[in-house]
């Protein structure tokens, strides 16, 4: 079986889950982070050649190690609620806890696993804005000016730095491949350089047209709207989770 491991919230993820099935792959299990919350039952063993997974989900399917094929993994946090069934005192420990355990199981999965767990988040690297920058150069993507105080909003390094006025492009560079949009060749170059150099197989791109008409980097994310894609990104991925199948 393939899997989609996505909330119940996550419109693209849930696109996905039906573009795969009416291209055929199957059998295709959504499994929705909410299921893995409560209800649930685990076994999950690790040594130092291979590791196990099984889960039982609250309306009875089992996912089994011996099973799984792949899967496309959209999970931002561990299942959310379960924390803040710990002491209030421990609910950071348990939190850190399940964090570890989830970068574990997810890891862990074989076959093609389509943006792996890595430490900077569930479902691929979140950078601050001032790495996606230094990484977009090296990438030769070019990219606006920067500049952090400590007067500034908290958040303001994972936002978008397109101008308020800018026309913004919205694409998706997954195995080499751009999705969403026609580029340049040198920056479709750029942008899968990009994605390769930030461990990300699947990143979401934001692009806008800068001064001297050069499209610069504004913003990148391991949680892309994959509608973006379309069909030729629906297909793309299918063909990759056939391929990559353990035999």
């Amino acid at each position: 079986m393939w899997l989609v491991l996505c909330s119940s919230s996550d419109r693209p993820g849930l696109w996905v889950y039906e573009g795969l099935r009416q291209l055929g792959l199957d059998p295709l299990e959504l499994v929705l982070a909410e299921s893995l919350a409560h209800g649930s039952t685990w076994e999950h063993r690790v040594n130092s050649t291979a590791t196990h997974l099984k889960i039982t989900l609250p309306d009875g399917r089992i996912l089994c190690s011996s099973r799984i094929r792949g899967a496309i993994n959209r999970l931002l946090v561990p299942a959310p609620g379960i924390a803040q069934l710990a002491a209030p005192c421990d609910t950071e420990y348990a939190q850190a806890e399940l964090q570890a355990f989830y970068l574990s199981w997810l890891y862990g999965l074989p076959g093609t696993v389509i943006n792996r767990p890595t430490a900077l988040g569930l479902c691929g690297a979140w950078h601050h804005a001032s790495e996606w920058i230094i990484r977009a150069a090296r990438a030769g993507l070019p990219a606006p000016y920067y500049r952090q105080s400590a007067h500034d909003a908290e958040d303001r390094g994972y936002r978008s730095l397109a101008p308020d006025a800018a026309a913004t492009h919205n694409l998706i560079a997954f195995r080499g491949k751009i999705f969403g949009a026609q580029l340049p060749e040198h920056t479709a170059r750029a942008c899968t350089k990009l994605a390769q150099d930030s461990g990300t197989e699947l990143l979401g791109l934001e692009l806008f047209a800068g001064e001297d008409g050069e499209w610069t980097f504004a913003n990148a994310t391991p949680m892309p709207d994959l509608a973006v894609g379309g069909t030729p990104l629906l297909e793309h991925l299918a063909q990759t989770l056939r391929e990559g199948a353990p035999s």
